[in-house]
Protein backbone atom coordinates (compact mmCIF):
# COMPACT_ATOMS: atom_id res chain seq x y z
CA UNK A 1 0.00 0.00 0.00
CA UNK A 2 1.05 3.43 -0.61
CA UNK A 3 2.69 5.50 1.89
CA UNK A 4 2.74 8.40 1.09
CA UNK A 5 0.54 11.44 -0.65
CA UNK A 6 1.98 13.55 -2.92
CA UNK A 7 1.52 17.08 -1.53
CA UNK A 8 -0.53 19.46 -3.03
CA UNK A 9 0.16 22.67 -4.85
CA UNK A 10 0.56 26.09 -2.95
CA UNK A 11 -1.58 29.32 -4.17
CA UNK A 12 0.96 30.25 -5.50
CA UNK A 13 2.26 27.43 -7.52
CA UNK A 14 -1.43 26.92 -9.18
CA UNK A 15 -1.01 30.74 -9.75
CA UNK A 16 2.00 30.28 -12.15
CA UNK A 17 0.95 26.94 -13.38
CA UNK A 18 -2.60 28.94 -14.73
CA UNK A 19 -0.22 31.48 -16.37
CA UNK A 20 1.85 29.22 -17.41
CA UNK A 21 -1.13 26.94 -18.89
CA UNK A 22 -2.45 29.75 -21.36
CA UNK A 23 0.67 30.43 -22.47
CA UNK A 24 1.11 27.11 -24.04
CA UNK A 25 -2.29 27.62 -25.34
CA UNK A 26 -2.84 31.48 -26.25
CA UNK A 27 -6.20 30.88 -28.13
CA UNK A 28 -7.84 30.54 -25.55
CA UNK A 29 -7.61 34.66 -25.16
CA UNK A 30 -9.39 34.76 -28.68
CA UNK A 31 -12.72 34.61 -27.14
CA UNK A 32 -12.80 37.09 -24.14
CA UNK A 33 -10.86 39.81 -26.73
CA UNK A 34 -13.41 39.17 -29.03
CA UNK A 35 -16.15 39.49 -27.06
CA UNK A 36 -14.74 42.63 -25.27
CA UNK A 37 -14.05 43.89 -29.07
CA UNK A 38 -17.85 42.92 -30.31
CA UNK A 39 -19.38 45.14 -27.39
CA UNK A 40 -16.78 48.09 -27.97
CA UNK A 41 -17.01 48.18 -31.90
CA UNK A 42 -20.42 45.94 -32.78
CA UNK A 43 -23.65 46.80 -33.00
CA UNK A 44 -25.61 48.47 -29.88
CA UNK A 45 -29.02 47.70 -28.19
CA UNK A 46 -29.49 50.82 -26.28
CA UNK A 47 -31.78 51.02 -23.05
CA UNK A 48 -31.77 54.91 -23.05
CA UNK A 49 -35.43 55.54 -23.04
CA UNK A 50 -35.85 53.17 -20.33
CA UNK A 51 -33.47 54.61 -18.24
CA UNK A 52 -34.63 57.94 -19.25
CA UNK A 53 -38.10 56.59 -17.79
CA UNK A 54 -36.52 55.48 -14.61
CA UNK A 55 -34.51 58.59 -14.27
CA UNK A 56 -37.70 61.12 -14.24
CA UNK A 57 -39.86 58.61 -12.38
CA UNK A 58 -36.57 59.24 -9.46
CA UNK A 59 -36.52 62.78 -9.74
CA UNK A 60 -40.36 63.04 -9.18
CA UNK A 61 -40.81 60.35 -6.74
CA UNK A 62 -38.17 62.97 -4.68
CA UNK A 63 -40.01 66.15 -5.84
CA UNK A 64 -42.89 65.42 -4.61
CA UNK A 65 -42.06 63.60 -1.40
CA UNK A 66 -43.47 65.30 1.74
CA UNK A 67 -40.66 64.71 3.72
CA UNK A 68 -38.13 65.47 1.23
CA UNK A 69 -34.86 67.19 2.55
CA UNK A 70 -32.56 69.02 1.02
CA UNK A 71 -29.92 66.42 1.07
CA UNK A 72 -33.12 63.63 0.04
CA UNK A 73 -33.35 66.26 -3.28
CA UNK A 74 -29.71 66.38 -4.00
CA UNK A 75 -29.25 62.75 -3.75
CA UNK A 76 -31.95 62.10 -6.00
CA UNK A 77 -30.74 64.61 -8.51
CA UNK A 78 -27.13 62.54 -8.33
CA UNK A 79 -28.52 59.53 -9.27
CA UNK A 80 -30.65 60.91 -11.84
CA UNK A 81 -27.87 62.40 -13.49
CA UNK A 82 -26.18 59.05 -12.76
CA UNK A 83 -28.62 56.67 -14.35
CA UNK A 84 -28.72 59.78 -17.42
CA UNK A 85 -24.70 59.36 -18.01
CA UNK A 86 -25.25 55.17 -18.04
CA UNK A 87 -28.02 54.94 -20.79
CA UNK A 88 -26.18 56.95 -22.71
CA UNK A 89 -22.56 54.04 -22.91
CA UNK A 90 -24.99 50.47 -21.59
CA UNK A 91 -25.30 47.94 -24.76
CA UNK A 92 -27.35 45.34 -23.48
CA UNK A 93 -25.29 42.79 -26.28
CA UNK A 94 -22.87 42.89 -23.33
CA UNK A 95 -24.69 40.22 -21.55
CA UNK A 96 -23.36 37.46 -23.71
CA UNK A 97 -19.95 38.27 -22.45
CA UNK A 98 -21.28 37.60 -18.56
CA UNK A 99 -19.24 34.20 -17.79
CA UNK A 100 -16.39 35.29 -19.62
CA UNK A 101 -13.48 37.19 -17.83
CA UNK A 102 -14.32 40.16 -20.53
CA UNK A 103 -13.14 44.10 -19.27
CA UNK A 104 -16.63 45.76 -20.38
CA UNK A 105 -19.32 43.47 -20.50
CA UNK A 106 -22.52 46.30 -20.16
CA UNK A 107 -20.97 49.32 -20.39
CA UNK A 108 -18.44 50.05 -23.38
CA UNK A 109 -15.82 52.80 -22.99
CA UNK A 110 -16.78 56.20 -24.37
CA UNK A 111 -16.07 55.87 -28.51
CA UNK A 112 -15.00 59.26 -30.75
CA UNK A 113 -17.37 57.49 -33.44
CA UNK A 114 -21.16 57.53 -33.73
CA UNK A 115 -22.00 54.25 -32.39
CA UNK A 116 -24.38 51.80 -34.26
CA UNK A 117 -27.88 51.11 -32.37
CA UNK A 118 -29.81 48.25 -33.90
CA UNK A 119 -32.87 49.14 -31.57
CA UNK A 120 -33.66 50.98 -28.08
CA UNK A 121 -35.86 49.43 -25.24
CA UNK A 122 -37.94 51.20 -24.03
CA UNK A 123 -40.60 49.09 -21.95
CA UNK A 124 -39.51 46.30 -19.12
CA UNK A 125 -41.17 43.52 -21.10
CA UNK A 126 -39.05 43.81 -24.49
CA UNK A 127 -36.05 44.23 -21.98
CA UNK A 128 -36.92 40.93 -20.56
CA UNK A 129 -37.44 39.30 -23.95
CA UNK A 130 -34.16 40.21 -25.26
CA UNK A 131 -32.23 39.32 -21.97
CA UNK A 132 -33.58 35.43 -22.38
CA UNK A 133 -32.03 34.57 -25.66
CA UNK A 134 -28.95 36.78 -24.87
CA UNK A 135 -28.22 34.60 -20.98
CA UNK A 136 -28.51 31.80 -23.47
CA UNK A 137 -25.89 32.83 -25.42
CA UNK A 138 -24.48 33.85 -22.73
CA UNK A 139 -24.07 30.47 -21.20
CA UNK A 140 -23.32 28.53 -24.80
CA UNK A 141 -19.93 30.61 -24.43
CA UNK A 142 -19.07 30.74 -20.91
CA UNK A 143 -19.66 26.50 -21.40
CA UNK A 144 -17.04 27.00 -24.32
CA UNK A 145 -14.37 28.81 -23.10
CA UNK A 146 -14.34 26.94 -19.42
CA UNK A 147 -13.84 23.72 -21.76
CA UNK A 148 -11.06 25.37 -24.06
CA UNK A 149 -9.18 25.96 -20.77
CA UNK A 150 -10.17 22.69 -18.84
CA UNK A 151 -9.00 20.58 -22.25
CA UNK A 152 -5.57 22.20 -21.33
CA UNK A 153 -5.99 21.15 -17.76
CA UNK A 154 -6.86 17.62 -18.40
CA UNK A 155 -4.07 17.59 -20.98
CA UNK A 156 -6.49 16.35 -23.65
CA UNK A 157 -6.58 16.59 -27.25
CA UNK A 158 -8.99 14.48 -28.76
CA UNK A 159 -11.19 16.84 -30.68
CA UNK A 160 -14.19 14.29 -30.81
CA UNK A 161 -14.77 14.77 -27.39
CA UNK A 162 -15.18 18.25 -27.55
CA UNK A 163 -19.11 18.41 -29.06
CA UNK A 164 -20.10 15.65 -26.48
CA UNK A 165 -18.70 17.99 -23.45
CA UNK A 166 -19.70 21.16 -24.66
CA UNK A 167 -23.12 20.07 -24.72
CA UNK A 168 -22.88 18.25 -21.73
CA UNK A 169 -21.33 20.82 -19.91
CA UNK A 170 -23.63 23.12 -21.30
CA UNK A 171 -26.75 21.56 -19.78
CA UNK A 172 -24.71 21.26 -16.32
CA UNK A 173 -23.94 24.79 -16.47
CA UNK A 174 -27.76 25.78 -17.10
CA UNK A 175 -29.22 23.52 -14.53
CA UNK A 176 -26.83 25.25 -11.96
CA UNK A 177 -28.20 28.06 -12.76
CA UNK A 178 -31.40 27.62 -12.07
CA UNK A 179 -30.46 25.62 -9.47
CA UNK A 180 -28.32 28.57 -7.70
CA UNK A 181 -31.23 31.36 -8.78
CA UNK A 182 -33.70 29.16 -6.99
CA UNK A 183 -31.61 29.18 -3.52
CA UNK A 184 -31.20 32.75 -4.08
CA UNK A 185 -34.84 33.67 -4.49
CA UNK A 186 -35.73 30.93 -1.07
CA UNK A 187 -33.14 32.71 0.75
CA UNK A 188 -34.03 36.48 -0.56
CA UNK A 189 -37.59 36.15 -0.58
CA UNK A 190 -38.16 35.38 2.85
CA UNK A 191 -35.16 37.40 4.46
CA UNK A 192 -36.62 40.34 2.92
CA UNK A 193 -40.63 39.96 3.73
CA UNK A 194 -39.24 39.16 7.34
CA UNK A 195 -37.14 42.61 7.89
CA UNK A 196 -40.04 44.25 5.89
CA UNK A 197 -42.22 43.53 8.79
CA UNK A 198 -39.24 43.99 11.86
CA UNK A 199 -38.96 47.32 10.04
CA UNK A 200 -42.20 48.56 11.72
CA UNK A 201 -40.98 47.12 15.15
CA UNK A 202 -36.94 47.61 15.28
CA UNK A 203 -35.10 49.36 12.01
CA UNK A 204 -31.88 47.75 13.81
CA UNK A 205 -33.30 44.25 13.71
CA UNK A 206 -34.46 44.61 10.26
CA UNK A 207 -30.77 45.88 9.15
CA UNK A 208 -29.32 43.00 11.18
CA UNK A 209 -31.65 40.44 9.22
CA UNK A 210 -31.14 42.02 5.85
CA UNK A 211 -27.08 41.88 6.94
CA UNK A 212 -27.19 37.87 8.29
CA UNK A 213 -29.04 37.13 4.74
CA UNK A 214 -26.52 38.78 2.80
CA UNK A 215 -23.95 36.87 4.50
CA UNK A 216 -25.37 33.62 4.02
CA UNK A 217 -25.16 34.07 1.01
CA UNK A 218 -21.99 35.07 0.12
CA UNK A 219 -20.78 32.74 2.08
CA UNK A 220 -22.66 29.70 0.06
CA UNK A 221 -20.67 31.62 -2.80
CA UNK A 222 -17.56 31.28 -1.71
CA UNK A 223 -18.00 27.32 -0.93
CA UNK A 224 -18.88 27.12 -4.64
CA UNK A 225 -16.29 28.84 -6.13
CA UNK A 226 -14.92 25.51 -7.36
CA UNK A 227 -18.08 24.20 -8.98
CA UNK A 228 -17.13 25.39 -12.71
CA UNK A 229 -14.02 23.86 -12.37
CA UNK A 230 -15.94 20.55 -10.83
CA UNK A 231 -17.87 20.71 -14.21
CA UNK A 232 -14.81 21.21 -16.82
CA UNK A 233 -12.01 19.55 -15.00
CA UNK A 234 -13.77 15.88 -13.64
CA UNK A 235 -16.91 16.25 -16.15
CA UNK A 236 -19.41 16.47 -12.66
CA UNK A 237 -23.14 16.28 -12.86
CA UNK A 238 -24.88 19.14 -11.28
CA UNK A 239 -25.36 17.73 -7.58
CA UNK A 240 -21.33 16.44 -7.95
CA UNK A 241 -19.98 19.84 -8.93
CA UNK A 242 -21.37 21.14 -5.52
CA UNK A 243 -20.39 18.44 -3.38
CA UNK A 244 -16.80 18.44 -4.74
CA UNK A 245 -16.60 22.51 -4.06
CA UNK A 246 -17.83 21.65 -0.92
CA UNK A 247 -15.65 19.45 -0.42
CA UNK A 248 -12.21 21.08 -1.60
CA UNK A 249 -13.01 23.97 1.25
CA UNK A 250 -13.92 21.29 4.04
CA UNK A 251 -10.83 19.38 3.65
CA UNK A 252 -8.38 22.56 2.83
CA UNK A 253 -10.49 25.87 3.50
CA UNK A 254 -7.49 28.45 4.45
CA UNK A 255 -6.13 27.23 0.75
CA UNK A 256 -8.84 27.39 -0.93
CA UNK A 257 -9.67 30.56 0.75
CA UNK A 258 -6.43 31.91 -0.18
CA UNK A 259 -6.62 31.16 -3.96
CA UNK A 260 -10.37 32.85 -4.04
CA UNK A 261 -9.50 36.03 -1.96
CA UNK A 262 -6.28 36.15 -4.37
CA UNK A 263 -7.42 35.94 -7.32
CA UNK A 264 -9.96 38.40 -6.59
CA UNK A 265 -7.67 40.76 -5.29
CA UNK A 266 -5.84 40.60 -8.37
CA UNK A 267 -8.92 41.17 -11.01
CA UNK A 268 -9.84 44.31 -8.28
CA UNK A 269 -6.19 45.52 -8.57
CA UNK A 270 -5.71 45.58 -12.10
CA UNK A 271 -9.38 46.87 -12.99
CA UNK A 272 -7.92 50.51 -11.90
CA UNK A 273 -4.68 50.10 -14.04
CA UNK A 274 -6.71 49.50 -16.75
CA UNK A 275 -7.95 52.85 -16.17
CA UNK A 276 -3.85 54.39 -16.96
CA UNK A 277 -4.18 53.00 -20.35
CA UNK A 278 -7.95 53.77 -21.24
CA UNK A 279 -7.26 57.48 -22.78
CA UNK A 280 -6.96 56.41 -26.31
CA UNK A 281 -8.18 53.43 -29.05
CA UNK A 282 -4.54 51.91 -28.50
CA UNK A 283 -4.82 51.79 -25.04
CA UNK A 284 -8.03 50.03 -24.80
CA UNK A 285 -6.81 47.51 -27.12
CA UNK A 286 -3.82 46.82 -25.05
CA UNK A 287 -5.94 46.78 -21.94
CA UNK A 288 -8.65 44.25 -23.85
CA UNK A 289 -5.51 41.80 -24.52
CA UNK A 290 -4.22 42.46 -21.00
CA UNK A 291 -7.40 41.71 -19.21
CA UNK A 292 -7.92 38.58 -21.43
CA UNK A 293 -4.81 37.07 -20.36
CA UNK A 294 -5.11 37.88 -16.47
CA UNK A 295 -8.40 36.62 -16.52
CA UNK A 296 -8.08 33.63 -18.25
CA UNK A 297 -4.78 33.17 -16.48
CA UNK A 298 -6.81 32.98 -13.46
CA UNK A 299 -9.49 30.89 -14.22
CA UNK A 300 -7.23 28.80 -15.63
CA UNK A 301 -5.09 28.76 -11.79
CA UNK A 302 -8.65 28.04 -10.04
CA UNK A 303 -8.80 24.89 -12.37
CA UNK A 304 -5.28 23.69 -11.70
CA UNK A 305 -5.64 24.27 -7.97
CA UNK A 306 -9.10 22.47 -7.97
CA UNK A 307 -7.42 19.48 -10.23
CA UNK A 308 -4.54 19.48 -8.01
CA UNK A 309 -6.76 19.21 -4.88
CA UNK A 310 -9.69 17.26 -6.11
CA UNK A 311 -6.40 14.48 -7.17
CA UNK A 312 -5.04 14.63 -3.63
CA UNK A 313 -8.37 13.93 -1.85
CA UNK A 314 -9.08 11.26 -3.99
CA UNK A 315 -5.71 9.79 -2.65
CA UNK A 316 -6.40 10.15 0.71
CA UNK A 317 -9.78 8.66 0.28
CA UNK A 318 -8.47 5.53 -1.23
CA UNK A 319 -5.70 5.27 2.07
CA UNK A 320 -8.22 5.87 4.22
CA UNK A 321 -10.40 3.29 2.29
CA UNK A 322 -7.28 0.95 1.97
CA UNK A 323 -6.77 0.96 6.01
CA UNK A 324 -10.49 0.41 7.05
CA UNK A 325 -9.86 -2.81 4.34
CA UNK A 326 -6.91 -3.72 5.99
CA UNK A 327 -8.82 -3.34 9.61
CA UNK A 328 -11.87 -5.62 8.86
CA UNK A 329 -9.11 -8.01 7.02
CA UNK A 330 -7.35 -8.37 10.84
Amino acid sequence: MQTTVKKPLSVIQSLAAGFELILQNPWVLLLPVALDLFVWLGPQISVRPLLTQFAAFVNSTAVVSANASAENLQNAELLREAIQAAADSFNVFGVIATGVPTLFWIQPPPAEWVRTILFSVSDVFRLFAILLPLGLIALALTTLYFELIGRAVRKESDAKTLVPRLARGFGTVTLLSIILMIAVVAVALPVSVGATFLSMINQNIASFLLLTGMLLVAWAMLYLAFILPSIFVSGANAWQAIFNSISIFRFDFWSAMGIVFLTYIIRVGFAFIWDFFGDNPWGILFDVIANAFLGSGLVAALMVFYADRIDWLNQLRERIRQHHAQLKGR
